[in-house]
């Protein structure tokens, strides 16, 4: 058990990381502080509530006057979105790699860092209900009532008790290029902090310029595949496992090819289904099974996203500053809550972490 005042000590000590690394560049004639505009941060990400309302609250647990019954918008929460709307993308950016880098500074002085992780890159979708035509907003397939979304790609470690998110960046648009180039960035940066032993991506990024640019890098890789009818044949009746050569070829300009190993892997609870791989590392028949179920570490990133959106505060901004900054302060926030469970338990994060995220 975790005595109450070490869960505060090392939730404080997180939250040194972070504040102190956020400017909004606030003029000295402001009307509010930083610290207020930290106060109302907080609020929007633990309780998940819009600025609006967390402004109010924030200014009522300070006794100020605050007409509660008004429609009108809160004084000190425009004030925030607005710091925020005039932000430089590149200024938050910054500012959230400085976190990061703290972070993982204080990783290595405690030697937390395992020396090789496994890695997993994905998509976090962040639906918006607003005018299609909005800046860095995509179209997809329909859910939650909108065929509308932010999209963020993602590369979080996936092993056991090191899931922090080492990247993130938002999609232009859904074509091979930009998830092409995502995956090169993504990786790239992720090199300068760990030792990368295997990546994992799923289907969404099952295209040949994708694969080829992971043989560039020179990663070893497992890309969940949608199988083709020539994968298919390939499996003999009765057939659990198949390994193979394949050649992964786009004909339509731009063309690409790439040869690789195709295996798969029957389904672990539907009967007469596989699960389909490529991948660059040397497979077997009588290793297909290890391999694809290492692979399902990778659900590791969705139990990410699903605690990251346990800090993602609530907006209908259509601005992207505002989205940008949300979601890195909710990715930070996540990346603080692990290195808190994992300063408490002495170095894991067990199956069910010491602190919750509503303690945190």
């Amino acid at each position: 058990m975790v005595k109450t005042t070490e869960a505060k000590r090392v939730c404080r000590a997180a939250s040194s990381v972070m504040y102190p690394a956020l400017d909004f560049d606030i003029k000295p004639c402001g009307s509010y502080t930083r610290e207020d505009f930290l106060d109302v941060l907080s609020r929007v990400a633990f309780e998940q509530e819009f600025a609006n309302t967390a402004g109010k609250t924030c200014q009522l647990d300070h006794g100020e006057p605050v007409d509660v019954t008004s429609t009108a918008r809160n004084g000190l929460a425009k004030s925030l979105l607005y710091h925020l709307r005039n932000l430089e993308m590149d200024a938050i950016d910054d500012q959230f790699d400085g976190v990061r880098d703290d972070l993982f500074e204080i990783l290595r002085k405690l030697r937390l860092l395992p020396a090789c992780v496994d890695v997993a890159i994905d998509l976090h979708e962040w639906r918006f209900y607003g005018n299609a035509d909005t800046d860095h907003v995509l179209l997809t397939y329909p859910d939650q009532g909108t065929n509308r979304t932010y999209c963020f790609a993602t590369i979080c470690i996936v092993t056991p008790g090191t899931r922090f998110t080492l990247e993130m960046l938002a999609l232009e648009a859904n074509g091979f290029r930009e998830k092409r180039e995502a995956v090169r960035s993504l990786l790239e940066t992720a090199r300068e902090y760990v030792s990368i032993r295997h990546v994992y991506l799923d289907r969404g990024f099952y295209q040949v310029h994708v694969v080829a640019e992971l043989e560039r890098l020179d990663v070893d890789y497992l890309v969940r595949a949608r199988p083709s009818k020539e994968m298919k044949a390939r499996l003999s009746a009765g057939a659990e496992t198949v390994v193979d050569a394949y050649l992964m070829q786009r004909k339509r300009k731009p063309t690409a090819s790439v040869e690789v190993t195709v295996f798969a892997v029957a389904h672990r609870s539907s009967e007469d289904e596989h699960v389909w791989f490529v991948t660059n590392l040397a497979i077997e028949a009588d290793s297909a099974k290890a391999y694809a179920a290492a692979f399902r570490r990778r659900w590791g990133i969705e139990t990410s996203y699903r605690q990251t959106g346990d800090f993602l505060p609530r907006t209908s901004s259509p601005t992207f500053s505002v989205r940008l900054f949300y979601f890195l302060f909710a990715v930070s926030m996540y990346n603080l809550w692990i290195l808190a469970n994992v300063l408490v338990t002495a170095g894991t994060v067990p199956d069910k972490p010491q602190i919750s995220t509503r303690i945190f």
